[in-house]
């Protein structure tokens, strides 16, 4: 009997978005029999700065926290088996930044999560992205003038959005802005969208993700998709 096909997925901000992957994963051939193994979130199940584990945003104000998150993560993928996976990968959006360093510390490839946006995107000549702050460069360089994302009214409510998130532990306020701006993207005319927040990252199974008359896509179905198409192998 042939060896189940091994991923190893590390790097993400909360539980929830491994399940989320895992999700994605079981909407693909092959994938419901792949062999999934998650590390804990990071920096941690709370989501708060801790010694040698620096929250993202520190670590983009900081080189030395940067190299501890790159060492953290990789610590954490490693204690995973990933060296022995067949695919190793971080699905998280705002992790795209720190993709290099995060595996030239592990010391074995990571499956690019901008490699597989670019290419499920590629034939997309307008895509609204709704994402989080620390991707908001990367989604330029991905998908230049074709990406709409939000504007300061919009930026400044999801920002709000976050802060009671925070207070609550519970996604609603956050998926409630999302929902409104993809009601406000679809009167402008766009119709596919991509949701890219990792605080949120069931919502295109609630209110956020049901309004009528736009394509959603989520960023852990698109990774799914480009590791289990085999894509991810073939670049």
């Amino acid at each position: 009997m042939a060896a189940a096909f091994k991923i190893a997925a590390f790097g993400a901000l909360n539980q929830a978005s491994y399940e989320a992957f895992a999700a994605g994963l079981q909407k693909q051939p092959g994938g419901a029999a792949a062999a999934l193994v998650c590390a804990a979130p990071y920096p941690n199940a709370a989501a708060v700065s801790a010694p040698g584990r620096p929250l993202r945003g520190e670590a983009l104000q900081d080189p030395a926290k940067k190299e501890e998150l790159f060492a953290a993560v990789a610590g954490d993928a490693a204690a995973i088996g990933a060296a022995t996976a067949d695919v190793r990968c971080m699905p998280c959006m705002s992790m795209i930044g720190f993709h290099d360093g995060v595996e030239r510390a592990l010391g074995h490839s990571i499956v690019r999560l901008a490699d597989a946006l670019t290419a499920y995107f590629k034939d997309v000549p307008q895509l609204g992205v709704i994402h989080m702050r620390p991707a908001k460069q990367r989604i330029a360089e991905l998908f230049g003038a074709r990406a709409v994302t939000p504007d300061d009214a919009q930026a400044e409510a999801l920002l709000t959005a976050e802060e009671a998130v925070k207070q609550t532990g519970a996604s609603a306020p956050v998926e409630d802005v999302m929902q409104k701006i993809v009601t406000d993207w679809r009167g402008q005319g766009i119709t596919r969208i991509l949701f890219a927040r990792a605080d949120a990252p069931k919502a295109h199974m609630g209110p956020a993700g049901a309004v009528e008359g736009v394509e959603i896509d989520n960023y852990f179905d698109v990774l799914a998709w480009y590791i289990m198409t085999g894509a991810a192998r073939d670049t």
